[in-house]
């Protein structure tokens, strides 16, 4: 009886594969650590990069899950995840490293803002802003430079230090800022861009309450600029528009009057509008409410 013959090259074939199978570990792709990365949607704002400590971490299911997975939570880092809605901060707002914020500063910039803006003339305005480096710097000094409307120049207006959060502020006091002007601050080498500071003019407007159809009522006020000669215009609100019903100029003083007789009775809103140019932007006064009667 003859025996099979099985040439040599199958079985050393055959006994290397075991070989093989014996010194692989099973399930080694199942062993390697995935990332749980949150899926692509509109509603979800991925904020938060892989984590730096992923390729060292371990868990029971040999899986890691990245720190913001959440719409509503925002990362500056990596490592660092913040978990408090109201702890981001919006788009525009710039912040240091070390907080939840969309725009970070750059390192050692100079910012500059008013409030109110605009403003009136003859009421106080608020110049603010922040030296950002990190960490902020406490007692550095701050120089506030001005261009007045007409000129061509800035001038040093005031001087003061920034607090331990790299903040300052400067007060200008009521008659300071009676026109248009230009402001930025300088601060450690650094210059802020230019601030544009829009002022209206105060318009006032006095009479009486009351009136007679076809009898004269005069109507008065001053303004807060030396505008003598310039005109003012008295508008009538009516048809839900304002209409002018009178021109006068401005006297000395930059005081006005108006006499004008109504046709019709009932109740009229009158106001006086300062046109804007060059010092002030277009301005106006209260609203004085009239009753005509026949």
């Amino acid at each position: 009886m003859r025996r099979p013959i099985v040439p040599s090259s199958l079985i050393f074939v055959a006994t290397a594969l075991c070989a093989l199978a014996m010194f692989t570990p099973a399930g080694a792709a199942a062993s390697v650590p995935h990332i749980i990365c949150p899926r692509q949607r509109p509603s979800i704002v991925t904020c938060c990069p892989v984590p730096v400590n992923a390729a060292n971490g371990t868990s029971s299911s040999g899986k890691i899950v990245p720190c913001c997975t959440q719409a509503s939570t925002c990362c500056t880092q990596a490592s660092t995840c913040c978990t408090q809605a109201s702890t981001c901060c919006p788009p525009t707002t710039c912040c240091t490293q070390t907080a939840c914020c969309a725009t970070p500063c750059t390192v050692g910039a100079l910012t500059i803002a008013s409030s109110p803006d605009p403003s009136t003339a003859g009421r106080k305005v608020v110049i603010s802003g922040g030296l950002t480096s990190n960490p902020p710097p406490a007692g550095a000094p701050v120089v506030l430079w001005r261009e007045l409307s007409g000129q061509s120049s800035f001038k040093q207006v005031a001087q003061t230090t920034t607090d331990g959060a790299g903040q300052y502020k400067f007060t200008l006091k009521p008659g300071m800022v009676n026109a248009d002007q230009l402001f930025y601050v300088t601060a450690n080498g650094l210059q802020s861009p230019t601030l544009d500071q829009h002022v209206k003019a105060l318009v006032g407007l006095s009479g009486s309450h009351n009136a007679v159809v076809g009898h004269a009522m005069g109507s008065r006020g001053p303004t807060a600029a030396s505008r003598a000669g310039q005109v003012v215009l008295i508008e009538q609100r009516g048809g839900g528009q304002w209409k002018v019903i009178a021109r006068p100029r401005l006297g000395h003083g930059s005081n006005y009057g108006v006499m004008h007789r109504f046709t019709r009775s009932g109740t009229v809103a009158l106001r006086t509008v300062l046109p804007g140019d060059s010092r002030n932007d277009r301005s106006g006064s209260g609203t004085l409410t009239v009753t005509v009667k026949r």
